[in-house]
């Protein structure tokens, strides 16, 4: 499970009248929720507390829409914020694995499992995961809007916020973004996961050996690995 949205900005976008989003987890008969202004608010998680919000902000968006839909969604965002890594918040059925190779994509996708690669020793580091873009914020916001366009109104809807977002930027992982999005909407599935790995720091494609972080899971290749170990920012391999 990868975590990669901020969740400050989640909280924000789906902030909304705490007795509105108390009257709609009442009217949904929503259980494990707390709503801004419940005693147990501030006590509880911030994946609690962003499920509860995307309960009523997916509730009062599509009103029309059949209740699973919001549970999917609003187990989404909040598995973002899980402390034990969040995939007990989500469901193994389609429509959610399918959401998360949506977001895997947007994020520029991690380093394809089962091919050749070096593990980095982990590194104690605050900066935050390398991103398309490298706005945490409008990161997040994108990713919202996306996953809503995804779950409630389609693929099209949902590549062409994602596409808008990334044609914005010219950095690498924008452009690896670009084209794992593409293919996803284009159904060449194979073509997504042979896509060559890129260095996150230099830009270069298609690597055959990289370097993977343990901390966000970005790729690099031996020399920028090589410099950030210079520079303190990575430990040198294990013996």
């Amino acid at each position: 499970m990868f975590q990669i949205l901020e969740i400050a900005t989640l909280l924000r976008l789906l902030d909304a009248a705490p007795e509105a989003v108390h009257q709609t987890i009442e009217m949904g008969q929503w259980t494990g929720c707390v709503w801004p202004g419940h005693p147990e608010w501030e006590a509880h998680e911030a994946c609690v507390q962003i499920r509860s919000l995307a309960l009523h902000y997916f509730t009062v968006r599509y009103p029309a829409i059949e209740a699973h839909s919001y549970e999917i969604a609003a187990q989404l965002l909040a598995s973002q914020a899980c402390p034990q890594g969040g995939d007990q918040h989500l469901d193994v059925e389609p429509r959610v694995q399918e959401a998360l190779f949506w977001l895997w994509a947007l994020a520029g996708g991690p380093a394809v499992p089962d091919t050749p690669r070096i593990v980095m020793p982990p590194f104690q580091d605050t900066t935050p995961a390398p991103l398309p873009g490298g706005d945490p914020v409008a990161f997040t916001a994108t990713a919202l809007a996306m996953l809503e366009a995804l779950l409630f109104t389609g693929h099209e809807a949902a590549h062409q916020t994602a596409a808008t977002f990334l044609r914005a930027h010219t950095d690498a992982l924008a452009r690896r973004a670009l084209m794992l999005t593409d293919a996803i909407v284009q159904q060449e599935t194979a073509h997504v996961v042979e896509a060559g790995v890129i260095c996150v720091d230099c830009g270069t494609e298609g690597l055959d050996v990289w370097y993977t972080g343990q901390t966000w899971g970005e790729t690099l290749c031996e020399a920028c690995y090589e410099t950030r170990v210079a520079h303190g920012q990575a430990h040198p391999p294990n013996p």
